[in-house]
C-alpha cells in the first residue's frame, strides 16, 4: 500500500538520481513537474487556504546538500537520549491534527532526498571514523514517517542491510503505517528496531489523520517480533482527556496481547508539549482543538507544558500498566527533568549519560 500523490517535482539537481528515475518510472498517474515549473507551483499551493492538506499528496524529489547524520534535536534543560537522526526527507503523507511539523518548516510539500549514494556514504564514513567504544542508536523518524513513503523511496531495505552485522550501532525505524513487508524478507533482523507510534484508540481514530489504524499498527508489530526483530512503542504525545486512563490502558492491554515483553526494546513516553506558535497554525487548519486549551504553561525550554504533577501522575499511572505485564521492559520518558523521572518512574536519571548508557544497553540486546 502507499499514500496516493497527486503531484511530483522535480529540481534540477534531481534530475538524474536513480532514485529519481525509480520513482517517476512506478507512478504514472502523478503530474510531474520539473525544475522550471516549481516555483510557480508552490506559489499557487502557498496561497491556499490550508497549503499542508495539498502538500501532503506532493512529492518534491531534492539533491539535499546538507549533512545527513545529525543529532537529535534536545534541549539543555531537559534529559537527551542522545539519538542520531538519519534524515532522509522532510514532511509526512498524515496528517496528525497535534503534528509539530506543521510548524517547523516552511516548505508545505514533502520532500525526499534523492542523492541516496551520498546519504549512505556520509553514514559510513561517520560509523568508520568514530571511536570504537562509542555505541550509536540511529532513527530515520524525526523529520518524516520512517516507512509513509518507503514504497515510492524503496530506502528502508538497504539502510537495514548498512546495519546489520555491525557491533557499534543500531537502526531504529519509527512509523505510524504496517508498512514493514520488505524489512520481513531480510535476512538478519539483528541491529533494527521496528517501532510504533501509538495511542489511545479514540484519539488515534480522530487525531492521526490518515495514519494505519492503531490495531494494524500492533498486528505490525506482532509480526515483527515473530520474525526476530526487537520492536518499540512510543506514547507521544499522550494527552490527558476525559477518560484518558482507561482509553491509554487499552492499548497498553493490546500492545501485551500483539507482542512478549521479551520482544519489547523500550516503550518512551511523552505529555503533549508545544512551541506557542503551533496551536495558533492548528486552529488555522482545524478550529479550536480542544486539549491545546489545556492548562499549559511555558517549560524551561519555551515549550507550553503541563503541570510538572499531571504529567507526574500520567507518567506514573501509564508505568503501573505496563509494569502489571512485564517488570523488565524499559520505560523511559521523553525531554522531561530527572526530578520527573525519580517522581513517576523511581529512577534517578541525574543527566544524559545515565539515559544514554539506558538506552544503548537496551538496543544492544538486538545485537
Amino acid at each position: 500500500m502507499r499514500f496516493p500523490v497527486d503531484e511530483i517535482w522535480v529540481e534540477k539537481e534531481a534530475e538524474e538520481s536513480y532514485v529519481t528515475r525509480r520513482i517517476l518510472g512506478s507512478v504514472k498517474s502523478a503530474k510531474v513537474l520539473r525544475d522550471v515549473e516549481i516555483d510557480a507551483e508552490s506559489a499557487r499551493i502557498d496561497m491556499n487556504p490550508d497549503p499542508l492538506v495539498k502538500g501532503k499528496k506532493v512529492l518534491k524529489l531534492v539533491h539535499y546538500k546538507g549533512a545527513f547524520v545529525k543529532s537529535c534535536p534536545g534541549t539543555k534543560t531537559y534529559l537527551c537520549c542522545g539519538l542520531k537522526i538519519l534524515n532522509i526527507g522532510q514532511g509526512c503523507p498524515i496528517d496528525c491534527r497535534y503534528c509539530a511539523l506543521q510548524v517547523y518548516f516552511n516548505n508545505p510539500v514533502m520532500e525526499v532526498y534523492v542523492n541516496f549514494e551520498e546519504m549512505l556514504n556520509q553514514l559510513k564514513v561517520f560509523l568508520a571514523c568514530a571511536p570504537p567504544d562509542h555505541f550509536f542508536r540511529f532513527c530515520t523518524g524525526e523529520f518524516t514517517d520512517s516507512l509513509a513513503l518507503d514504497d515510492y523511496t524503496s530506502y528502508a531495505v538497504p539502510l537495514a542491510e548498512m546495519f546489520s552485522g555491525r557491533n557499534n550501532a543500531t537502526l531504529e525505524f519509527k512509523t505510524k503505517t504496517d508498512f514493514i513487508e520488505p524489512l520481513l524478507r531480510l535476512d538478519n533482523s539483528r541491529n533494527i528496531i521496528l517501532s510504533f507510534s501509538v495511542n489511545a484508540p479514540g484519539f488515534s481514530k480522530s487525531e492521526e489523520i490518515r495514519a494505519i489504524s492503531l490495531r494494524r499498527r500492533l498486528i505490525a508489530a506482532g509480526r515483527s517480533a515473530s520474525h526476530g526483530f526487537k520492536v518499540g512503542f512510543h506514547f507521544d504525545p499522550i494527552v490527558p482527556f476525559d477518560g484518558w486512563e482507561e482509553e491509554y490502558s487499552k492499548t497498553i492491554d493490546a500492545i501485551f496481547d500483539a507482542v512478549r515483553p521479551g520482544s519489547i526494546a523500550w516503550i518512551s513516553m511523552g505529555v503533549l508539549r508545544f512551541v506557542p506558535d503551533l496551536k495558533d497554525v492548528v486552529t488555522s487548519r482545524f478550529g479550536p482543538v480542544r486539549y491545546f486549551y489545556d492548562s499549559f504553561a511555558p517549560g524551561l525550554d519555551g515549550k507550553l507544558r503541563l503541570s510538572r504533577n499531571r504529567r507526574t501522575a500520567i507518567y506514573r499511572s501509564l508505568a503501573q500498566r505496563i509494569r502489571s505485564y512485564s517488570a523488565d521492559v524499559l520505560i523511559y520518558l521523553c525531554m522531561e527533568s530527572n526530578s520527573i523521572w525519580r517522581e513517576s518512574l523511581g529512577l534517578d536519571m541525574r543527566n544524559n549519560d545515565q539515559l544514554i548508557k539506558l538506552l544503548d544497553d537496551a538496543a544492544k540486546l538486538s545485537l
